[in-house]
């Protein structure tokens, strides 16, 4: 995946702040953080729900004013006076870890303006079925706690504690093995 550092220009010029988290075919997660700080100087005491709520109604609002800009795009890049082309906010996320193209995970608050709480996991490696499940459920608590704000503190003594349990023997060898089967041996 290109860094989103290397942002080209007519994106956004190499001496901005490029707010963009992460980008594929048909999505962009934009980091609002600065810009409700900036609407909302007392954006930090507001409740996790009433910052899920300002982040929609923003959301909303730059849709609208994306959709509207596709008239321009339609008529002055594509030559049509008519277009199906739309701007639509799927969700609020409250947080968020991206490792590549596809590879994210993220903690959904609002879905197409219903409130929720789900995690969204996608490509991620521990989420496979080759990979060991006592790992794979491991680094999805860890995920998770991350995610919803856990110190890293506690991620380090977690980590260290289950380094522990698995060279002390206390996790049995053939939950670390990946889960595959063997043939043909004879």
């Amino acid at each position: 995946m290109k860094h989103l550092e290397d942002t080209p220009w007519w994106i956004c010029d190499p001496d901005d702040t490029n707010y963009v988290a992460y980008s594929d075919t048909d999505s962009i997660y934009i980091h609002a953080e600065p810009l409700l700080k900036h609407l909302y100087p007392d954006f930090e005491e507001m409740s996790s729900e009433d910052k899920d709520d300002k982040l929609e109604e923003i959301a909303l609002k730059y849709q609208d004013i994306i959709t509207d800009s596709y008239n321009d795009l339609a008529k002055n890049c594509f030559n049509v006076p008519t277009h199906r082309l739309e701007m639509k906010t799927e969700c609020v996320i409250r947080s968020a870890y991206f490792r590549a193209t596809r590879r994210y995970a993220q903690w959904i608050t609002k879905q197409e303006g219903i409130v929720k709480e789900s995690l969204d996991v996608k490509g991620l490696e521990f989420k496979k079925a080759n990979f060991p499940p006592i790992l794979g459920e491991f680094f999805h608590k860890a995920l998770v706690d991350t995610l919803k704000g856990a110190s890293q503190n506690e991620i380090d003594e977690r980590i260290k504690s289950f380094k522990e349990e698995i060279l002390n023997g206390t996790v049995p060898l053939e939950k670390l093995a990946n889960p595959t089967s063997v043939k043909k041996i004879k």
